[in-house]
């Protein structure tokens, strides 16, 4: 299906002319290659509609209205290939990025900042890691770029032999993935067809269209989705020039029954500029890290800011309070205090025991209040505890910036102390008050 977060403006297809049709005999070779230092201009436009039922334990179930559309204008550089040849690192450079969507009356704007725009994108077989020299992107930013269309991901469109015009072949199951944002892909029947190849300003241009269905899950659950589409391939420079795509998603529940159904149209216009030249020194440049990769927590609800890593989720948020999961046993809270409640650290440290002694877990040690990592005003304190049959550990923070005062909170199983105990002394750290009540 097409990607819900983005688009293009046309570029007026109605006014090309298609002066000469090559001969039919003819058989094509027509794939993309890619070297370090070629670069596109890519602008993608999408529109869609459509509504989903809406369920939930504590409200009737509801449908839906669902409406979104974007414009999106960059230019990509081709910067490292994997050992199969594929493109696996690339540099956007934003020129702009608007989308809008409206989810039940309700509306939503996403865009990228002015320092985040321009950014390297990873690529790691299906997955994409964008991440900015310049800022830590929000999980906003980050989800905006991860459903973006990866052109160089499309080759799967084009056969892998020679063809002849009217000759079909499956299109590859990356590109159907990569075109309808399925993380999980069950089944796909999707076709392509080379329909011609024309002379376009006296450029040999090839016309291929794709046509069917795909099934499988993605972020809204279980769907099949219909693909109805064309690509232009410039014969001249070898690469896709032109994407147009008409996709359905039909959303399905876990008996298999319908629940909603989006339409969109999605296209996507390609064009090669000159190649520039890399070296290693420059390719160092765009390495990532585990600082440059992790993300800012913002709100203008929440009275402070945090960095954290991306293995861990913000899922919940409040004017005082954020909450972040790892995974089903391991979780962080934090809380921005009244100064008034804890006069000492030894206050929080005895409250956190109560609540020990209270949930009956069996103490098995336990660390005394020591300065972290030489940061003025950050302490912490600890627990090895016995939770029925698992072994956990708790950590516990207090930061007095100022006259603000933070307390942490947070447990992960035994086995993963020591990766989970350097994440969260990094979030401790890297707390900042806004100036916002809370």
């Amino acid at each position: 299906m097409i990607k819900r977060r983005n688009v293009l403006q046309s570029i007026g297809l109605s006014a090309i002319l298609w002066p000469l049709s090559l001969r039919a005999a003819d058989f094509y070779r027509l794939s993309e290659t890619f070297s370090p230092g070629n670069r596109f201009r890519i602008q993608t436009t999408t529109e869609l509609t459509g509504s989903m039922l809406f369920t939930s334990n504590l409200q009737p179930k509801k449908q839906i209205q669902i409406k979104g559309k974007s414009q999106i204008d960059f230019d990509e550089t081709i910067l490292t290939l994997d050992s199969s040849l594929k493109v696996n690192k690339s540099l956007r450079e934003y020129r702009k990025v608007e989308l809008s969507r409206t989810l039940d009356g309700q509306n939503q704007e996403t865009t990228l900042r002015p320092e985040t725009r321009s950014l390297v994108l990873l690529r790691q077989g299906l997955k994409k890691i964008p991440f900015s020299l310049d800022a830590l992107l929000t999980w906003n930013e980050l989800d905006l770029i991860r459903t973006e269309v990866f052109p160089c991901a499309l080759a799967g469109l084009f056969p892998t032999r020679s063809v002849g015009l009217n000759e079909s072949w499956n299109a590859g199951l990356e590109a159907v993935q990569e075109l309808t944002d399925l993380e999980v892909l069950e089944s796909s029947q999707v076709t392509c067809k080379l329909d011609s190849v024309n002379l376009v300003n006296n450029r040999k241009t090839a016309r291929i269209s794709f046509l069917g269905k795909a099934s499988g899950i993605n972020e809204d659950g279980p769907n099949q989705q219909i693909l109805d589409g064309y690509i232009f391939f410039d014969c001249e420079t070898r690469h896709l020039s032109f994407l147009y795509l008409k996709g359905t998603s039909i959303l399905k529940n876990k008996e298999g029954k319908d629940v909603g159904r989006i339409e969109g149209r999605y296209t996507l216009s390609r064009e090669m500029l000159p190649a520039i030249l890399l070296d290693n020194k420059i390719l160092a440049q765009y390495e990532p890290d585990a600082n440059n990769t992790r993300l800012l927590f913002e709100s203008q609800d929440t009275a402070f800011t945090f960095h954290y890593p991306r293995e861990w989720k913000v899922t919940s948020q409040s004017d005082s309070q954020a909450t972040l999961d790892h995974s089903k046993e391991s979780g962080l809270l934090i809380t921005k205090e009244k100064p008034s409640r804890y006069t000492s650290n030894a206050m929080y440290k005895d409250e956190a025991f109560a609540f020990i002694r209270q949930q009956q877990m069996r103490v098995e040690s336990q660390g005394e209040i020591q300065s972290a990592n030489g940061i003025l005003g950050l302490e912490f304190f600890s627990w090895d505890v016995q939770i029925e049959s698992r072994r956990m550990y708790l950590l516990y923070f207090v930061y007095r910036i100022g006259q603000n005062v933070f307390t942490l909170a947070s447990r992960c199983p035994q086995e993963n102390k020591a990766a989970l105990r350097s994440d969260i002394m990094g979030i401790a750290t890297s707390i900042k008050p806004t100036g916002k009540s809370g």
